[in-house]
């Protein structure tokens, strides 16, 4: 059995983020009905061979063969469309139109800002939209000002997101038959992975990152043999080891330089920064691999896409599959990001290019009908409890995001807290807002005790820590199916839960490396760039996660079985290389920027101008002749290639400079031109951002002391049900006894468990 057996999809999307969206579904057992609603899907971008494998295309017209559509709705569980909230066809495929057809339809919008605001209905470019979010402005480059990322995050999260929506509205429908309509955005990607927030307790980040990393012991380094290195030391101990093989122990002994982590001043971490630097390029990369690797010093080579399929690890985690696709024969693509230990999905096989044959679909109609529809009244998660032991990024992510779903989700932390705590940055009170805190120390016996009946009588366990760290804290699967059988077990880890990098410590950037993303984000002619700001393989992995828990509460529902969810961030990287983690005859290889890390061609791409900087996408022949008409370079670059660097984009970039941002901004759309301002201060600027006031995408909270905090939230809309209002991140500890005797732990046990120590409370 599969997760979504018997569950029939019509994917109508023409972006990426909706194949995403299917992807994960037809993956495990959906039936997806290809049926683009504009009919412009360019099946020739190899990208597409992979997202849209194992669904049936079929060009329906919905203008001549609309009665044929409809019958389709009538029939199918779930639709997914990524129109305009203008967009005339929303008469015909929007959700107040087929809600009539079928009642029982999840409905799914992703839309590029959202339904509502003065963006609502600008174009869906993704390069766009990081820059409005400010991304762009985030991202480190080699160069000052604003970056350009190579990676699309936006469609991955939009995709994974709209994934997540439909799987809870698929599992609150299997209590009463109802329909719903479940709303996201790319916008709502960007902030997925650039969460947002403000508070008295939120401090702003003090590291300055630069492209090659974050600290001292963080960072990208060049080998001897000139190759590249990430390490990944996220804590003091790691640092130790790593300063001891370097034989720069001594110099650590500075107190200038604090833990390694935290020099005293942006000149001491630069001087660290130089002497570990200058000690990497003694020795060729192997040999640091060999020495790190028998120490336990977290590393990753800095590789290229093709050199992640062949990465050990990677085909250990049967990420590496081939497909024979219609369009470009025998294909290496990626295998199942999410893995199910009694639902295991499957690849159906390649895409099947129906045409217009409309016979399957005539076949298809012969099936039984959907459930009445009946109604919601809450939130698709409320009454789930999670037990969430994870630290940092994307264990957190997990159980923020089933939070903000409904679920009751209690933080379990270690008397010392999550590892992110002390710093007490915007990300970890953004990921850590809307759960309840308890800490208790899961090395005392007694209290291990109370731990285990509390996460055991949970319905989710959420982790993302190292295989084995589970057991000894006693919550090994066994322990906990004691507890109850039916538990379902996420875990989001590093590299894999077994195989040959398994048991390495591991964190984003070490990801980033092995998998490509540093190289591919480099640009042209340049060493591989840390893309740590962003965090990409934190965010996708942990979204992944939760994704992978709600699949498993749906299958629950069905089958009355729990079982255990495994992803890791190697799985997330091979979503975040845009379709160049593939092989096929005559491969392309993806564009990446320049050198400059401006963009991906003189017409798409980051531009400078007098006070900030824009982005322009005007690749398109009527667009391209106009953006050079409007900077007084008409007659000139008519016939240059629109896809590539040339001279002419010098000629650009000295003409844009000469006026500012929103002079070139309001002359562009004016004349039709794709472009947006690169935002700089989107941390705070966000909450007076009328595009997010307007779509319900932030919630404030006043607490009893009078501190005031506001967090970016409602990523999945459901506008049929209540927003709810996001709880500030707890204090560590704060729900400890609340915990403790709502699961019935006894008296007796609390006070010993508090005697030793063992437990810790505001």
């Amino acid at each position: 059995m599969e997760v979504f057996d018997g569950i029939n999809v019509i994917d109508t999307t023409s972006g990426k983020a909706g194949s995403i969206c299917s992807m994960f579904l037809s993956d495990n057992g959906a039936r997806v009905f290809r049926v683009p609603a504009k009919q412009n899907i360019n099946r020739n971008d190899p990208e597409f061979a992979t997202l849209d494998r194992g669904k049936e295309f079929h060009s329906l017209d919905l203008n001549t063969q609309y009665a044929l559509f409809e019958k389709l709705v009538q029939k199918s569980d779930v639709l997914i469309e990524d129109l305009l909230p203008s967009d005339p066809l929303q008469k015909k495929i929007g959700f107040q139109t087929l809600r009539k057809v079928n009642p029982g339809l999840l409905h799914c919008s992703i839309t590029p800002y959202g339904q509502n605001g003065p963006l609502k209905n600008d174009s869906a470019i993704t390069d766009l939209i990081k820059a409005r979010t400010g991304i762009l402005d985030r991202m480190p480059g080699f160069e000052e000002g604003s970056t350009h990322v190579a990676h699309p995050v936006i469609d991955v999260g939009a995709g994974l997101l709209a994934a997540l929506g439909l799987t809870s509205g698929l599992l609150h429908r299997l209590e009463n038959g109802a329909g719903l309509k479940i709303n996201t955005s790319l916008m709502a990607a960007g902030l997925l992975y650039m969460p947002k927030a403000i508070g008295d307790r939120v401090r702003p980040r003090p590291v300055k990152v630069t492209p090659v990393g974050g600290g001292p012991f963080y960072s990208l380094y060049e080998c001897q043999d000139g190759a590249w290195l990430q390490l990944g030391c996220i804590h003091g101990g790691f640092v130790d080891i790593a300063a001891t093989v370097m034989g720069i122990a001594e110099i650590m002994t500075n107190p200038r330089y604090g833990d390694g982590r935290n020099p005293v001043d942006e000149e001491a971490r630069a001087e660290l920064f130089e002497i570990v630097k200058n000690v990497m390029k003694t020795r060729p990369s192997r040999e640091w691999a060999e020495l790190f690797e028998s120490v336990d010093v977290p590393f990753a080579h800095a590789a290229t896409a093709d050199a992640a399929i062949e990465n050990q690890q990677v085909v250990h985690n049967q990420m590496v599959q081939e497909l024979i696709d219609p369009i470009y024969g025998s294909m290496i693509q990626y295998g199942l990001p999410i893995k199910f230990s009694n639902t295991p999905g499957s690849i159906k096989g390649p895409r099947v290019l129906n045409s217009s044959s409309d016979i399957p679909i005539k076949k298809f109609l012969q099936t039984e009908n959907n459930p009445e529809n009946q109604s919601f009244s809450k939130l698709p998660l409320n009454g789930i409890k999670v037990a969430d032991i994870t630290n940092v990024i994307a264990g957190p992510t997990m159980g923020r995001l089933l939070a903000d779903l409904g679920a009751d989700v209690l933080k379990i932390e270690p008397p010392y807290g999550d590892i992110s705590r002390p710093s007490s940055g915007r990300s970890f009170h953004a990921l850590n807002a809307n759960k309840r805190s308890i800490s208790i120390d899961a090395k005392n016996e007694v209290a291990q005790k109370a731990l285990q009946k509390i996460v055991g009588s949970c319905d989710v366990m959420v982790a993302n820590l190292r295989p084995g760290a589970m057991g000894r804290m006693g919550l090994d699967t066994e322990t906990l199916r004691k507890f109850n059988p039916k538990i379902i077990e996420v875990h989001v880890t590093a590299f894999g839960w077994d195989g040959p990098f398994a048991n390495r410590p591991g964190v984003d950037p070490l990801a980033q490396a092995w998998m490509g993303l540093q190289v591919a984000q480099g640009g042209q002619g340049n060493p591989p760039s840390f893309l740590g700001p962003l965090a990409p393989t934190d965010y996708t992995a942990g979204c992944m996660g939760a994704l992978g828990a709600v699949m498993a509460l749906y299958a629950r529902e069905k089958s009355g079985l729990g079982q255990v969810v495994n992803t890791n961030l190697l799985n997330a990287g091979c979503l975040l290389l845009e379709g160049d983690f593939s092989r096929y005859k005559d491969k392309v290889q993806r564009r990446i920027s320049d050198k400059s890390q401006n963009g991906l061609s003189d017409f798409h791409r980051l531009y400078q101008t007098s006070d900030g900087w824009i982005y322009v996408s005007a690749e398109g022949s009527v667009s391209g002749d106009a953006l050079l008409d409007l900077v007084g370079l008409t007659g000139l670059g008519r016939k240059s290639p629109r896809h590539e660097h040339s001279e002419l984009g010098s000629q650009l970039e000295e003409a844009i400079k000469l006026h500012n941002s929103r002079y070139w901004l309001e002359l562009m759309c004016s004349n039709g031109i794709p472009c947006a301002e690169s935002i700089t201060g989107y941390e705070l600027d966000f909450f007076k951002d009328e595009q997010a006031i307007q779509n319900d995408m932030i919630s404030k909270s006043v607490l009893h002391d009078g501190s005031e905090y506001a967090f970016s939230h409602n990523l999945i809309q459901f506008p049929d049900l209540p927003i709810t209002q996001v709880k500030p991140t707890p204090l560590l500890g704060e729900h400890s006894l609340e915990i403790l005797r709502e699961f019935g732990i006894d008296e007796s046990l609390i006070d010993a468990i508090v005697q030793n120590g063992s437990l810790v409370t505001p």
